[in-house]
């Protein structure tokens, strides 16, 4: 074994989350989130490449929601380790969903194919209560409108690597919707734990969940801003001093509120003249969406400048998400 190579095995190692689940961004310690984003910076270098770390093991995609990012970000990560794929993207179809099978069912079963499994689930209670009986490591792959850890820990990650901290920066994770928003809810986490000023910008009757502020404020002991029912003006005013703006997408509704809704939405959306304003100035605010993103959400002329992280953060997906099935393997 070359020196590199028995290296990037004590790291990944050294991480010590070898057997486990990935259920919340809480899962891991603040000592293992800088661990794991180490050990992905580490494997950056396999992004369009394959480094041969798992070459007998097999994730299991389990998808009973739609995906793109997650899904093939998994795919190629498992890919890139050597490892191989079975993806079900349709269970609700093609499996025994269909027959009425319990997740329960499900989870104890498809555990004696896979090395390791990614869920992605629409219900988050049915989902935590089945993942009690996989026998093989899982990983939440968004669940309900509970959380979505990994999609934080690639946009966590993307922020490390843009400034080489997580404390001390201030981020703003704002929608018109803020109680569906489950990666803004594990982003809130990740961000407060790592020490970022974090506001939390909505209207009041869709904000965060008190579970999320209240678990940040008093079993964390950590600091935790709202801001709420802001209009255009004044939402672009609150992020001139920030350096991210982190939009988790929203859910629009149909029929007779989705133009409400729209309106909402507008509140919220980051004017392209105020990062210009703030960029002349010496201050670049940076800007990622979770994608998909809807027409309205925000202004598109971001998408080629300095601002936007959301296509680059598409790129650190596959490294913190090979980092991730890596640990949780073990090399």
């Amino acid at each position: 074994m070359t020196e590199p190579m028995r290296s990037l095995k004590k790291m990944i190692n050294g991480v010590d989350f070898v057997g486990k689940s990935f259920i919340s961004i809480n899962d891991l310690s603040d000592e293992q989130l800088l661990k794991l984003f180490a050990v992905s910076k580490e494997l950056e270098l396999f992004n369009r490449g394959q480094i041969n770390i798992f070459p007998d093991r097999q994730l299991v995609l389990l998808f009973f929601q739609p995906s793109t990012r997650t899904r093939m970000s998994f795919q190629t990560a498992m890919h890139r380790l050597g490892g191989s794929v079975i993806s079900e993207a349709n269970p609700k179809v093609t499996s025994s969903t269909a027959k009425e099978e319990s997740l329960e069912d499900t989870m104890r079963c498809v555990s004696e194919y896979a090395d390791i499994i990614t869920l992605r689930h629409y219900d988050d209670v049915a989902a935590r209560e089945a993942v009690k009986y996989a026998t093989s490591p899982v990983i939440n792959g968004g669940w309900g409108h509970w959380e979505h850890p990994t999609q934080a820990l690639l946009d966590l990650y993307t922020l490390w690597r843009k400034f080489g901290r997580i404390e001390g920066l201030k981020v703003t994770i704002a929608a018109a919707d803020l109680i569906e928003a489950r990666t803004g809810h594990s982003m809130a986490y990740g961000l407060a734990r790592l020490g970022a000023d974090v506001t939390l910008a909505s209207p009041k009757e869709s904000k965060v969940p008190e579970e999320v502020t209240q678990r940040i404020r008093k079993e964390f002991g950590l600091t935790i801003r709202e801001e709420f029912d802001l209009n255009k003006k004044t939402f672009n005013e609150l992020i001139k001093d920030q350096d991210l703006v982190y939009l988790p997408g929203c859910s629009a509704p149909a029929g007779a509120t989705a133009e409400h809704f729209k309106q909402i939405m507008d509140d919220y959306f980051v004017q392209y003249e105020t990062l210009q304003e703030q960029e002349e100035k010496g201050h670049r605010i940076y800007v990622t969406h979770t994608l998909p993103r809807r027409k309205g959400e925000m202004d598109l002329r971001i998408d080629n400048t300095p601002h936007q992280l959301y296509f680059e953060a598409i790129l650190h997906s596959v490294s913190v998400r090979m980092g991730l099935l890596s640990i949780m393997l073990g090399a």
